[in-house]
């Protein structure tokens, strides 16, 4: 199977931004860490490995990307405003510079799911609203979907747009809503046990049914894998079972 590590030279960034490239070919998923910023996360809890039958037959592709959650909202060192700066950095990456990565290893433009749990399940849904013109669906688990769990009573105007909370809602143009409501890979998964995501969960659907977006939510009995990470395990039921 493929395994191999890139660094990306982000003028947004102003670093080197490691990426993970698991496969040669089949749907791409653009994978975001579940905890901080590592992008080798998903091998270490054993999602890749779980995978790798997909990701061999050519089913599947997956793009791991190291994010700044550390340079950003979880550094207590900076500003909260050099915090969400750093944030709208992180999202021109994504949109200017990964995509086209992607883009260049497919030898062509393909569709792009995004994908990721807690942090970087925000992150994955996060991105695929703002541009559902270059992401065709996200698959995010036990995720937040309010900035404010990473910026608390910090609120500029990029937060607002980095809210799928407080910006879905207010969302009219017909332009991006075509987008939304005509593509099927929106998977929104929460483990049994985990009372806070459930209600986060929850209330994002409400919004997406308020606008007619189609999705799936999807509450996981975990317990009844007791030695496996439930990440692993939510993901990778929507990976076997239903793509």
């Amino acid at each position: 199977m493929r395994r191999e590590i890139y660094k990306i030279n982000s003028d947004n960034l102003q670093a080197k931004v490691e990426v993970v490239v698991y496969g040669h070919f089949g749907m791409n998923f653009l994978m975001f860490p579940i905890t901080d910023d590592d992008p080798l996360e998903y091998e270490k809890i054993g999602l890749i490995e779980e995978l790798s039958p997909l990701i061999k037959k050519g089913h599947i592709k997956l793009i791991s990307v190291q994010t700044n959650n550390l340079k950003s909202w979880l550094n207590e060192e900076i500003t909260p405003s050099d915090r969400s700066n750093q944030h709208y950095n992180l999202n021109q990456f994504i949109s200017n510079e990964l995509v086209q990565f992607i883009y260049d290893d497919n030898g062509s433009p393909v569709p792009i799911v995004t994908c990721g749990s807690g942090i970087g399940g925000y992150h994955a849904v996060n991105s695929y609203l703002r541009r559902p013109d270059i992401f065709m669906g996200t698959i995010v688990a036990n995720s937040f979907f309010d900035i404010q769990w990473l910026s608390k009573n910090f609120y500029d105007e990029n937060c607002y747009f980095n809210s799928p909370m407080h910006y879905l809602p207010n969302l009219t143009e017909n332009y991006w809503l075509s987008f939304l409501q005509s593509q099927r890979h929106l998977y929104l998964l929460v483990e049994q046990e985990n009372q806070k995501m459930i209600r986060q969960a929850y209330r994002m659907s409400d919004i997406l049914n308020q606008k007619e977006i189609g999705h799936k939510l999807e509450i996981i009995d975990c317990s009844i894998y007791p030695d496996e990470n439930v990440n692993k395990v939510m993901l990778a039921s929507v990976f076997k079972s239903r793509l």
